[in-house]
């Protein structure tokens, strides 16, 4: 019996590393959107990654997908179907509309213009609107392409962060997690009135890094301190307006229950006076 005993932690400790393995066969494959290991920085995570998938978000065959997407699913007529998290953005936005607080968008990780044709659906967008799309090489070049087969005026698209400078109107969507440093990347340039940051994986507990499967793609992202997120943008400038939960999207780590994010969340940031 005491040697049972004994190797009980023993025992439990192999059964850990059996389903870890387990764990991460299935997340090299078809494990779409689950999250695999804690890590101080993105090279950490990025050399974690299996072999099976390429890096990054810069994929054409990713940038089809989206464009296809959209072409499929005529969103002329039936709008992206957007998610409860959309909603407050879209609030916002529209009063900063009625009020003619801004009409030039900086739109960061905007994909393939995604948000500029789904909310439209939702909000009267002024005449004279400029809304800019950053994104990565393979995105933007798609976003063109179908900008131009819908004849869209309004729209651009950028692969410099720069083009921030000037923007009334910063947007981003389940983007900001991928890059660093984002609240020392705005002060250099002339800062937007507004910030609606959305889809954020925010906790009360110390920032880390994981990796994410993409489908078709593994790409590091962080795990914000909500506090310490929110303070840096305090420091450049802004107050924070709007705070709201995201119950869609989670960042479930396994075997790291206290690292996991049962769900996210989006802020509205306006520039003091």
């Amino acid at each position: 019996m005491r040697k049972i005993i004994k190797q009980i932690p023993f025992a439990k400790q192999i059964y850990r590393l059996f389903q870890e393995s387990l764990y991460k066969r299935r997340f090299a494959r078809d494990c779409y959107g689950c999250f695999c290991g804690v890590f101080q920085t993105f090279e950490e995570a990025t050399q974690s990654a299996p072999q099976t998938k390429s890096m990054g978000y810069d994929n054409a065959e990713l940038a089809q997908e989206y464009q296809q997407m959209l072409e499929d699913n005529n969103w002329e007529n039936s709008g992206y179907v957007i998610g409860s998290y959309d909603y407050p953005v879209i609030f916002w936005l529209n009063s900063i509309f009625h009020h003619n607080q801004g009409k030039t968008i900086f739109d960061f990780g905007g994909n393939v213009g995604i948000h500029f044709y789904s909310y439209a659906k939702y909000i009267e967008y002024p005449k004279d609107l400029k809304w800019t799309v950053c994104d990565v090489p393979a995105i933007v070049n798609s976003g063109r392409n179908l900008a131009n087969k819908r004849s869209t005026q309004s729209l651009e698209f950028t692969l410099n962060f720069k083009d921030v400078n000037g923007k009334e109107i910063f947007i981003s969507s389940g983007a900001i997690q991928y890059v660093e440093k984002l609240a020392n990347t705005l002060s250099l340039y002339e800062k937007p009135k507004h910030l609606l940051l959305n889809r954020l994986p925010l906790y009360n507990g110390n920032q880390y890094v994981t990796l994410q499967n993409g489908g078709k793609v593994f790409y590091p992202q962080y795990v914000f301190n909500k506090t310490e997120f929110i303070e840096q943008f305090s420091r450049i400038g802004y107050e924070l307006i709007d705070i709201w939960e995201d119950r869609v999207d989670s960042c479930i780590i396994p075997f790291h229950p206290d690292k996991s994010v049962p769900f996210y969340h989006g802020l509205y940031l306006k520039l003091k006076s």
